[in-house]
């Protein structure tokens, strides 16, 4: 395998030069003139009959004779034609020093020239998923004890029949799903022709399915079940004959063996691999006929809607022209619709999220709508004045409360007009909490008022000393103040 990729493809292969030189289409023209005249055995051309055939396509309006003999000399140098001195009308010494030449196409030429043709020529492709490798297969793995009583006559041929089913298979699935999946297959998938031989489709898919499915098993278990040393026997007989085989690709023992062995296993694990490719061929082969079967019954439906209701419209029409204008208007509306249907979207919770629950089994519901216009506004309701009188009482009865309990505070609190913080008692938090108030609204102007209209004045302490404001809750160190009540 290693020796496979050395020389030729580390270098540039200059037989293909002429496809994508510059002029190519000179080059492939000539090419291909040799070629078709090689199919009527006409295997040598001379220039000037080259030169004549380019001569007569519109594009080469302006080729020379000049330029055709540089294109054959290239073509030549790459391997592509042979030059044969022409000396067959060859008189005098000076037309033997101008040597006239005959072209024909090297083998390597011909080659690339009918490989090229045949693709351009190719037909559709006409895969087919036939059962009978997946047999063939099945049945050759069931022959290598016998295949090994005789190696040296049967090994060989019994290869070259595994080898050539297995590539059967992967050939023909390949091209029969790229086909089904091509545009054009999309395309006829569409239209309605198809229902004529969807179930001819359907059938032959499902029977290659069914004969897979069926001898899948069998082949598994029949690879894993073989002696690695039977196989490894029958290989060596195998590729002990490919050695001498003068037609092998492989031209150094190594990379033949390596080929042999590799291309067994591959065919072992195309079978045997989980999620391998037989499964997969498998999964594909069962989706094409879920679609195939998809497709047709969308189409059937088409069919369906498209039934030619000539005889119902007049048997209408009959109905309509003995009905007065008011009783058509109801019948129109239950036969062709509503004409100016408007369509409203809520979100309703619904009783059931059954599928083939008809919307005439849902119980009528009430939705109320709201104008969507930005212009239109909602209307305002006029309400009387609602009557506090009692809120405001109660109001007033707590304010009368907090008056009393404040001038009851004021009371026993104030000394000779003031209230020393340094010299309270133990105060409950409310207590403190209220002091602490008014000694705030004071500190900034240095007055203030109670909650009942009391005027007074905080005096801060000259010498800066301070006191602790003891509470039930804890203490306060704080300077000094003293609340001075004015009159």
């Amino acid at each position: 395998m290693i020796n496979s990729f050395q020389a030729p493809l580390l270098g540039k292969l200059k037989y293909f030069e002429y496809l994508t030189a510059p002029n190519s289409e000179r080059y492939r023209t000539i090419m291909r003139y040799c070629f078709l005249c090689h199919l009527e055995y006409k295997n040598r051309l001379t220039k000037e009959e080259i030169f004549t055939f380019l001569k007569n396509f519109p594009q080469f309006a302006d080729y020379t004779e000049q330029m055709c003999e540089q294109d054959l000399k290239n073509l030549v140098e790459w391997g592509n034609l042979n030059s044969i001195q022409d000396t067959s009308k060859t008189r005098t010494v000076e037309e033997f020093k101008n040597k006239r030449f005959l072209y024909e196409l090297t083998p390597i030429g011909l080659k690339i020239e009918r490989f090229l043709f045949e693709l351009e020529t190719q037909e559709d492709t006409k895969a087919e998923l036939n059962t009978k490798h997946i047999e063939k297969i099945y049945f050759l793995l069931q022959q290598v004890d016998s295949v090994l009583d005789d190696p040296q006559k049967r090994a060989v041929d019994w290869w070259d029949e595994l080898t050539r089913a297995f590539e059967e298979i992967e050939k023909s699935y390949s091209e029969y799903i790229s086909m089904l999946k091509s545009y054009e297959a999309e395309n006829l998938m569409i239209k309605e022709k198809f229902l004529d031989y969807k179930s001819k489709l359907v059938q032959y898919l499902y029977n290659f399915y069914v004969i897979f499915q069926n001898y899948l098993p069998r082949i598994r278990s029949t690879f894993l079940s073989l002696e690695a040393a039977k196989i490894e026997k029958l290989l060596n007989y195998i590729i002990a004959q490919e050695k001498e085989h003068p037609k092998n690709i492989f031209k150094d023992p190594e990379s033949i063996e390596k080929n042999i062995k590799a291309r067994f296993d591959n065919i072992k694990l195309w079978f045997v691999a989980p999620h391998g490719q037989a499964e997969k061929l498998s999964d594909q082969i069962q989706g094409l006929i879920r679609k195939v079967s998809d497709l047709a019954a969308r189409l059937s439906e088409m069919s369906s809607v498209k039934v030619n209701r000539q005889e119902e419209y007049r048997h209408l029409a009959k109905i309509f022209s003995s009905l007065d204008l008011a009783t058509c208007h109801k019948l129109s509306a239950v036969v062709f619709g509503v004409l100016l249907p408007r369509y409203i979207a809520a979100e309703e919770k619904r009783q059931s999220e059954l599928a083939s629950l008809s919307i005439l089994d849902v119980p009528p519901m009430k939705s109320l709508l709201h104008s969507r216009g930005r212009l239109v506004r909602e209307k305002s309701k006029v309400l009387p004045a609602s009557e506090f009188s009692e809120d405001k009482k109660k109001r007033f009865e707590e304010y009368k409360k907090k008056i009393e309990e404040e001038e009851k505070l004021v009371a026993e609190l104030i000394k000779d007009g003031k209230i020393e913080f340094e010299n309270l008692p133990v105060l409950t938090p409310q207590v403190r909490k209220k002091l602490l108030v008014w000694l705030s609204r004071g500190l900034s102007s240095g007055f203030g008022n109670t909650d009942s209209g009391k005027r007074f004045k905080v005096v801060r302490p000259k010498d800066g000393r301070y006191c602790v404001l003891k509470s039930t809750d804890g203490e306060l160190e704080m300077p000094a103040y003293v609340i001075e009540f004015v009159k």
